[in-house]
């Protein structure tokens, strides 16, 4: 008998093959529930053809009102998914009309958010009227959705000029993205999220720029300002010299918070002895994670300076560069120390955005970065639905636009 042998990474194989057998199970359920539903219209559609002629096929019968004239395929839409092949009965002189299509009248709102991602990021009516019929939802027609789109960039040009409430806390940062521009070019999307003292955050705006240099970075903050943003009381970002340099004239009454966690990184950047990596990493947050006061991390600093520095000179050095800018969330609210300290919030944003961008290698040109950008803030607000089936109430009048 011959011995079975999974490689050297036998877990990582065995937990692949797991999730490939509940993929193949969950395919099958998925199918067979697809099947009895078209089973059940299929069935409902003969029934309702049936009693509106008033006979059966092949029936002879004096109630007989019309004959049968074959029938047409047509796709149809469901929650199990899509039935390709659906037979409607049709009547030589009588209009046949199916109480069951009444339910699915309205396409479903995931089904018209698809179909509006996909457009919008595709910027391909042609695209998307495919889409749009292989939901067998033809009653969409191009124009309907030019129309869609042209709505959505007035709310996209609404919401980047629109007035900014007071924000007492602002993260700044960039996001590398790829734009078709002529030809295909790196580029850097810039942004700003307000946070209040209840923790709520919103977007407040972006702009697109070769590099995270300080004239973009101005850029964003001179259109914030004009906006009505005045003298936020902290400015949290990393200590990316174009974003320092720009907040310094652009808000000079406004602290700045150096990410605490850029800082404790850096460290791993400068050492010349790797084993130590984790323990010195552990002690560097340490001074921010067990810190009640800014006397207390400024001593737990002096004893992480005294034990390290001849041993790791550059690395120590490098965290002393500029370290009481990490501690100007002592400043502010216990409450909002955790959020305050570090730029999470703004990259926890950043990773989710770019998720959402991920299946597009590129954009091509700037709108449509933009428009991609606006519909994921929709999208975390629920706004890429109609809330009627009027078209032209494509989405709500007053979005809140907080980032969860």
């Amino acid at each position: 008998m011959r011995e079975l042998s999974f490689g050297d990474y036998s877990s990582t194989e065995w937990e692949e093959l797991k999730r490939i057998h509940k993929a193949m199970f969950w395919e099958e359920v998925e199918a067979q529930a697809l099947k009895e539903a078209k089973d059940l219209l299929q069935g409902q559609l003969n029934d309702e053809f049936d009693l509106q002629i008033g006979a059966a096929r092949y029936e002879r019968t004096p109630r007989r009102r019309d004959e049968r004239n074959g029938s047409r395929a047509r796709a149809y839409e469901i929650r199990a998914g899509i039935i390709t092949d659906l037979r409607i009965p049709r009547a030589r002189k009588l209009d046949i009309r199916f109480t069951v299509f009444d339910k699915w009248e309205r396409v479903q709102p995931k089904v018209l958010a698809a179909i509006l991602k996909a457009y919008l990021l595709g910027r391909s009516s042609a695209c998307a009227q495919e889409i749009v019929e292989a939901f067998g939802q033809s009653r969409f027609s191009r124009s309907y959705l030019q129309r869609l789109t042209q709505r959505f960039e007035e709310r996209l040009k609404e919401f980047r000029e629109r007035p900014l409430r007071r924000w007492p806390y602002v993260f700044i940062d960039g996001m590398g993205v790829k734009v078709w521009d002529t030809y295909l070019k790196d580029k850097v999307v810039i942004f700003a999220v307000g946070m209040d003292n209840e923790g709520k955050r919103e977007v407040l705006g972006w702009v697109v720029s070769d590099s995270e240099d300080e004239m973009s970075v101005r850029g964003l903050l001179i259109d914030l300002k004009g906006r009505g943003l005045r003298n936020p009381e902290l400015f949290i970002s990393d200590e990316s010299k174009g974003i320092t340099s720009a907040l310094k004239l652009e808000y000079p009454h406004s602290a700045w918070q150096s990410c605490a966690f850029h800082k404790v990184s850096g460290i791993q950047r400068s050492l010349e002895d790797i084993s130590v990596r984790k323990e010195m990493l552990r002690e560097a947050g340490d001074i921010y994670e067990l810190s009640k006061n800014r006397q207390e991390a400024l001593k737990r600093f002096k004893a992480f300076r005294r034990r390290w520095r001849r041993r790791e000179p550059r690395a120590v050095a490098l965290f002393a560069r500029g370290f009481e800018d990490t501690l100007r969330y002592f400043d502010f609210p216990q409450h909002l120390w955790v959020s305050l300290r570090t730029n999470n919030p703004m990259e926890q944003f950043i990773g989710k955005l770019r998720a959402w961008t991920a299946r597009f290698n590129y954009f091509r040109g700037r709108a449509n970065l933009n428009l991609a950008i606006f519909t994921y803030i929709c999208h975390k607000n629920g706004e890429l639905v109609p809330e009627s089936r009027t078209e032209e109430r494509i989405v709500s009048e007053k979005p809140t636009l907080f980032v969860a």
